[in-house]
């Protein structure tokens, strides 16, 4: 092999590699558009005070939910017992307030999409106000 095909093969691979992140990237970002407008949904229930730790909450079960390949029902059964939500809410509102002593990787990444999902609230937000700005000019 010379090297003008050894560069179209590498060439060729490298563009392979890029077109998949390409794909994946957009695939992750639609999918966490979707759990934020769903969650978003389900936010609008919930008393001010509770919801930063139903938010938490929200993810925990979601990343729970998708590294397990559970099902969204077992969700709505849960959220739908009051005992168990109480306790989770206590509990996300604890994690909340010390959150640099959290050491397990599912709650470390539902506070990561806790802070992506209040970026993205912002934004949406933002977005509503100059949407209405534009209509009344």
């Amino acid at each position: 092999m010379d090297f003008s095909s050894i560069f179209t093969v590498g060439a060729i691979l490298i563009s392979v590699v890029a077109g998949a992140s390409i794909i994946f990237y957009y695939y992750k970002k639609r999918n966490v558009e979707k759990l934020f407008y769903h969650t978003y949904e389900m936010a609008k229930q919930v008393p001010k005070q509770k919801k930063n730790s139903f938010l938490l909450l929200i993810f925990k079960e979601s990343l729970s939910a998708s590294k397990n390949k559970r099902d969204g029902n077992s969700l709505a059964t849960k959220l739908n017992n009051p005992k168990y939500l109480n306790v989770q809410l206590v509990q996300m509102s604890n994690i909340l307030k010390n959150s640099s002593e959290v050491q397990d990787k599912t709650i470390k990444r539902s506070l990561a999409l806790l802070n992506q999902y209040k970026e993205w609230e912002k934004t949406k937000n933002a977005k509503g106000k100059t949407v209405v700005q534009d209509k009344a000019s």
